[in-house]
Order: C-alpha cells, then sequence, then structure tokens
C-alpha cells in the first residue's frame, strides 16, 4: 500500500437540498513522489464533489482534501444511513487502489401538498370536488382531511377520510359538499373554503376553494313570471271583450241560417271543384288535379353481337319536360362492356357493365332534366357476352320520373 486515507468524521448528518462538507485526508507512505486521482463511488457517487480531485504528494506528506456532499430534495432521496466510498487510485500503480469511508445520515423532508382540481363549483346545495393529495417528501405521510368553513354555512364529507400516501405517490380525495341553508331567490352567495391534511408532528398542506350556491329561483325568474302572467291577462281580455262577442254572434247566425256556404277560389294550375260551395258538413269532396303532369316509366333496351355497339333512344315531345329521378341499370346476364347514358350527344351517366352485376339503382342529387326534342339515349358497347348461349349482350335501364308541360 502506497497511501492511506481516512475521513475525519462519521455518521454525519445532511439535510435533502442542503450541501455538507467532510474532510478526508490522504498520506503517501512512499518514499517517492507519487499523484493519485480521487473518485466517489456507491450510491451516493452522483452527490459527492471531489476538491481537489487529483493530489500529487511528496513521499511521507499528506493533504487534506474537501469532500463536499449535495442530496437532491427530491422523494427519491431516501432518509436514513448511507455510505459514502472514496476510490484513492496512484497513477504509477493504479492497481494498488485505496478505499476511504464514511457512514452519512440523510435526513428525512416534510413536502405534501394539496392540487384542487375543481377551484370553483357551481350549484344549487351541493357539489362535488376532487383534489389530489401529494407526498413530495422522503417518508410516508399518514393524514386526516378537514373542511375548514368560516362562513359556518358548509359541511362535507371526505372519501376517504383519511390516507396514507408513500414518498413521491398521490391520492384522489372527492369532498361532497353541501350547503346547510337554501338561497330561495335572489344573486348567487359565494362560499370560500379550505381543506386541509395534516399529521400530527409534520406540517399541515391547506388549499382553497370556492361553492358558488346559485339561488332556486333564479335572479330574473321572477320578472319573467310576473311578465308572462301580465300577457296571459292582456290576451284573455282581448278575448273576452272583442273576439267571443263575434264568436258567439256568428254562431247564433249559422244557427239561424242552417246550413252556410264557402266560396273555394281555384289554386293556379289546379282544377277547381265542380260545385263551387262546399257545405258545412264535408259531404262535398274537392278533387284537386294538376294538369299536365303524368308519371313516366320508359325501359332502353339494347341487343348487342360481341365487340359491336347499339343505341336505344326516347325523344321527349315537344312542349313538355321529362325528369328523370330513378335510374336502374339492368344487367342480368353479367355482361361486360361500356356503357353511357346521355341527352343527345352529351353524356350524363357512364358505366363499366364488369362493375354492374344484377340491378344497380344510381342515387341522383337532383333530377335529370331534359326539354322538349331531346334524345335520351342508352348506349352500349359489348367486350363480352355473360350469356354464351344468347350470342349477344342484352343491358338494359329502366328511367322513372315526371312529364309535364313546359
Amino acid at each position: 500500500m502506497v497511501a492511506q486515507a481516512q475521513f475525519s468524521a462519521t455518521d454525519v448528518p445532511v439535510l435533502p437540498g442542503e450541501v455538507e462538507t467532510l474532510s478526508l485526508t490522504l498520506f503517501n507512505l512512499g518514499d517517492h513522489t507519487e499523484t493519485y486521482t480521487l473518485v466517489p463511488s456507491g450510491l451516493l457517487a452522483g452527490w459527492v464533489r471531489m476538491s481537489p480531485p487529483v493530489v500529487t504528494l511528496f513521499g511521507g506528506s499528506h493533504e487534506v482534501i474537501n469532500v463536499t456532499l449535495h442530496p437532491p430534495r427530491l422523494s427519491s432521496t431516501a432518509a436514513g444511513p448511507a455510505p459514502l466510498t472514496v476510490r484513492v487510485i496512484p497513477q504509477n500503480e493504479p492497481d494498488d487502489v485505496t478505499i476511504a469511508e464514511t457512514t452519512v445520515q440523510i435526513g428525512a423532508f416534510h413536502d405534501r401538498r394539496i392540487e384542487m382540481l375543481q377551484p370553483v363549483l357551481r350549484g344549487r346545495r351541493r357539489a362535488t370536488f376532487e383534489f389530489l393529495v401529494e407526498n413530495h417528501g422522503n417518508l410516508q405521510a399518514s393524514c386526516r382531511l378537514h373542511l375548514i368553513d368560516t362562513t359556518q354555512r358548509l359541511d362535507g364529507a371526505f372519501d376517504p377520510p383519511a390516507i396514507g400516501i408513500e414518498p413521491g405517490a398521490k391520492s384522489l380525495v372527492r369532498l361532497r359538499l353541501k350547503s346547510l341553508h337554501r338561497q330561495m331567490s335572489g344573486e348567487s352567495r359565494t362560499l370560500p373554503f379550505s381543506v386541509e391534511a395534516d399529521q400530527q408532528g409534520f406540517p399541515t398542506a391547506a388549499t382553497d376553494a370556492t361553492f358558488v350556491q346559485s339561488p332556486l329561483i333564479g335572479e330574473h325568474s321572477g320578472r319573467r313570471v310576473m311578465g308572462a302572467v301580465a300577457v296571459v291577462g292582456v290576451l284573455a281580455g282581448a278575448w273576452f271583450a272583442l273576439a267571443k262577442p263575434v264568436v258567439e254572434r256568428a254562431a247564433r247566425d249559422a244557427v239561424k241560417g242552417g246550413t252556410s256556404s264557402v266560396q273555394v277560389a281555384p289554386l293556379p294550375g289546379v282544377e277547381a271543384p265542380t260545385d263551387s260551395t262546399v257545405a258545412t258538413d264535408g259531404s262535398t269532396p274537392v278533387e284537386n288535379v294538376i294538369r299536365g303532369t303524368q308519371a313516366f316509366n320508359r325501359r332502353l333496351v339494347v341487343k348487342v353481337a360481341l365487340s359491336a355497339s347499339a343505341t336505344d333512344q326516347y325523344v321527349v315531345p315537344s312542349g313538355k319536360v321529362l325528369r328523370i329521378t330513378d335510374v336502374v341499370l339492368q344487367n342480368p346476364n353479367f355482361d361486360t362492356g361500356p356503357a353511357n347514358l346521355s341527352n343527345n350527344d352529351q353524356v350524363l351517366v357512364p358505366w363499366r357493365l364488369e362493375n354492374a352485376t344484377g340491378n344497380e339503382s344510381l342515387p341522383l342529387v337532383s333530377p335529370l332534366v331534359f326539354k322538349g326534342g331531346d334524345k335520351v339515349t342508352f348506349s352500349f358497347t359489348c367486350d363480352s357476352v355473360g350469356d354464351a348461349p344468347t350470342g349477344s349482350c342484352v343491358p338494359a335501364v329502366l328511367l322513372s320520373g315526371t312529364l309535364a308541360d313546359s
């Protein structure tokens, strides 16, 4: 052994967050000059600083090194005894390592906090507040919860009423708060209160919150009710003063005159009734028929040989307007090829029959409109025949809608 190192004290107390300096004396036991590197090790190595970290000593001499210990103020810094180790490594003989050890007493600290998740809640009489009790200290916390109400208007129950929290953990607590008195009317009432978490012999954690008690009858509800009553009264007075006598007089005249009649004026585009009067007993029906409009249904079908094309069309009569609302493509034989529904030469709806099997309905957002003289054309080119024995493609399109005067 070419060196010896020892601490000046043992069981040195240190609080997390504070700095403690220890003295380490290093002796060179050899007869020649040696350079030593001091390296902290163990669980506390990250909290230790050496000053200086490298020392050169003549043979037989010694030097005092300052060892600074700074444990962080965190819940993960466990309280209790902990070993502090320093390795002394000579430069010329690095395998001849000297160990210096001592014991450090890490102190306990207490840091309990309450975080209110809903600082303000509104209700007519009850509300449920939620808050977190957090333990930022390095010892377990066992707390009881208390409601502090300086207004003497509140009461509440905690769930749970007491909690145990490990270092670095947190616990959710609910406070079911209720008002001791009802607020019948007027403005909302603000009721501040506090919540405390205490443990005998330790600091108390506290936080503030507010309960806003709403009245059972709103601030403006009374005025609105009185206004509504006044309006109803005015309407009732108008009925009895004006409308009721007129209705009674008309009823008496109707009883004396027997059956009354009402003249019916024809609407534009609607056939007038054959009898211009309608009996009050409803014995004469009114038949309204829209002039010039009729249902339209037409099936356009083509029979096409393989690799050939064909068309089928319908010409809208002059003076008419055709509105097609439903289009159904029919491909019963599973033929393939391109098909188009056109207005004259303008393609409105293109299909590929290989994507349409059986009956395929085309959803229309708005009707397809054709004027008088327009040609509604269904065209198809047969790429392959679905039913080989027939030797031809036979697709069709079914059109439905209305045909009306333009």
